[in-house]
């Protein structure tokens, strides 16, 4: 059994706004998506 709970996202354009969530994927499918979070780097 593996948690990831962080990601480390390099190589994104910065000055524009990013919209990003999660999908968690197991041996039953995959879930429904998380609420979205937006961010400008």
């Amino acid at each position: 059994m593996a948690i990831e709970s962080e990601i480390t996202l390099s190589e994104q354009e910065r000055g524009k706004e990013w919209e990003y969530r999660i999908i968690a994927v197991n041996k039953a499918g995959e879930g429904e998506p998380s609420n979205t979070v937006m961010a400008v780097l």
